[in-house]
C-alpha cells in the first residue's frame, strides 16, 4: 500500500513538474511576443515600380505579436513575385501588402512618394511624350529640351535636359490600383518627376522657353552620360557640319 502510495505521488509530481515547464515555456513566448512567424524581407532596396523577384526577397522571423495583416508571410512569396512595387522598399525592411500594386482603395499621397532632399514638379506634355498613355509611375525617363537658339527654325537645337529621371505620377495616377478609369481627360499630359531642386529650377525654364519631350528608359538602364551633344537643325540635314 505504501508502495502504491509512493508511485502515486511521484507520478503526480512527474505532472506537476511537466505542467509547470510548460507553463513557464508558455509565459517567456507570450511574454516575448509569441512564437516566430516568418514574413518576406527586401534584402536590397527595392525602388518604387520594379517588378518584384525572388532574388530580391529573404525571409525573416518575427514574433506572431508583432505580425500585422499587412505583413508578407514566407508561404506567399509566389503570389507576390512578379508583382510591380507600388512603393519603395528598402533593404532589411518587411514586405507589407500595401507595398504591392494590387490593393485597392489604400490611398497613396503624392508627397509620401517624394524621398527626402527630393521635388516632386509637373511638367506639361503631349500624348506623345506619354506614349499614348502607357507611361506609368515608376518608370524612368529622360527629358530632352528643343528651343531656338536665334531666330527661325534653322537654330533649333535639341538637348538632353535629364536623364534618369523618376516618373512619380501620370496625371492623377500615382501607381495606385483604381476601379474605374483613373484621372480627368487630358490630365495623362501631365507628368511628375521625382527631382533635385536644381533640376526643378532648369525644368522650369526649359518648359517655359522650350518643348519638352520624354523617352523611355528600361527598367535595368541606369546609365547617366557624362557627355552629351546637342543635335541641330545642322547637325541633322549636314552631318560634316556636326561637331
Amino acid at each position: 500500500m505504501n508502495r502504491t502510495a509512493l508511485l502515486a505521488s511521484l507520478v503526480i509530481v512527474a505532472i506537476g513538474v511537466v505542467l509547470l515547464v510548460m507553463y513557464e515555456r508558455r509565459y517567456e513566448e507570450q511574454t516575448a511576443g509569441g512564437t516566430d512567424v516568418p514574413v518576406l524581407m527586401a534584402v536590397q532596396d527595392i525602388p518604387l515600380g520594379t517588378v518584384v523577384t525572388e532574388r530580391m526577397l529573404g525571409v525573416r522571423n518575427v514574433r506572431e505579436a508583432y505580425v500585422e495583416s499587412r505583413h508578407v508571410r514566407a508561404d506567399d512569396v509566389s503570389r507576390v513575385v512578379g508583382v510591380r512595387l507600388s512603393m519603395e522598399v528598402k533593404a532589411g525592411e518587411s514586405l507589407l501588402w500595401s507595398d504591392l500594386a494590387i490593393q485597392v482603395g489604400e490611398r497613396r499621397d503624392l508627397s509620401a512618394l517624394v524621398k527626402s532632399g527630393m521635388r516632386a514638379i509637373t511638367i506639361q506634355t503631349d500624348d506623345t511624350s506619354t506614349f499614348g498613355g502607357l507611361l506609368r509611375p515608376g518608370d524612368h525617363i529622360d527629358v530632352f529640351m528643343t528651343a531656338a537658339r536665334g531666330t527661325g527654325r534653322e537654330t533649333r537645337a535639341t538637348v538632353p535636359l535629364l536623364q534618369n529621371a523618376l516618373v512619380l505620377a501620370v496625371g492623377r495616377d500615382t501607381g495606385e490600383p483604381q476601379d474605374g478609369p483613373q484621372g480627368r481627360p487630358g490630365a495623362d499630359s501631365q507628368v511628375t518627376l521625382g527631382v533635385t531642386l536644381s533640376q526643378a529650377q532648369e525644368l522650369t525654364l526649359a518648359e517655359d522657353r522650350g518643348r519638352l519631350t520624354l523617352a523611355l528608359r528600361s527598367p535595368d538602364d541606369t546609365t547617366v552620360l557624362a557627355e552629351h551633344a546637342t543635335t541641330t537643325v545642322a547637325s541633322v540635314l549636314e552631318p560634316e557640319r556636326a561637331p
